[in-house]
């Protein structure tokens, strides 16, 4: 049992195409299950309980972040959003895609050792693999043009992307590009890793 179950950390630059990569993944491998996060925020109307989110009202989530059930949390907008134990716990049986900001994947064996206790903490930390997705700067501009963001929002997010990768880049496992109109070349290099991980 304590080889079943893999975590695969998906984290990259702004507009890298991980959610791309993530739901290709997910239709390859029908056992590969997405680590669904928690907000605070209200639901959208095109969203799913349980499936986009677990939505919870603010004082729920401050609830559940002092019973300790949060292996990570942050607020943004305003908002609380985290990552729940028992969705990590899934880990131990099942194979499980976490797509997570740069920030977050970088500290991500932190969270562990942090939430979890040391005998679990070192099974789940055999199951982690961390892989950065990278595109030019130039693919970067061109898409987050295309999202109607300010220039000044342009450059904040490619800012944040450069500290992000000189503060936690050593914590990656794979960089691996994701040119663009080669998606089945990126997904075929992240399959071949998949595949070649130690059991």
């Amino acid at each position: 049992m304590e080889n079943n179950g893999f975590l695969l950390i998906l984290t990259g630059k702004t507009a890298s195409g991980k959610d791309t990569i993530m739901q290709q993944l997910i239709s390859k491998y029908p056992n590969l299950q997405r680590v669904v996060t928690t907000t605070s925020r209200p639901k959208r109307y095109n969203e799913v309980e349980d499936k986009d989110y677990h939505f919870l009202t603010p004082e729920q989530f401050k609830g559940k972040i002092n019973q300790g059930d949060f292996i990570e949390y942050v607020e943004y907008g305003g908002n609380l959003y985290g990552t729940q134990k028992s969705e990590i716990n899934k880990a131990f049986d099942n194979d499980l895609i976490w797509r997570i900001d740069p920030s977050r994947a970088g500290r991500i064996r932190e969270f562990i050792n942090s939430a979890f206790n040391p005998d679990q903490a070192q099974k789940l930390l055999k199951k982690v693999l961390v892989i950065y997705l990278t595109v030019s700067d130039q693919v970067i501009l061109e898409r987050l043009q295309k999202r109607n963001l300010t220039k000044e929002e342009i450059e904040k997010r490619m800012q944040q992307d450069k500290l992000f990768w000189e503060q936690f880049k050593d914590s990656y496992d794979f960089i691996v590009e994701n040119i663009p109109g080669k998606l089945n070349e990126t997904l075929d290099k992240i399959i071949q890793i998949l595949e070649n991980r130690p059991s």
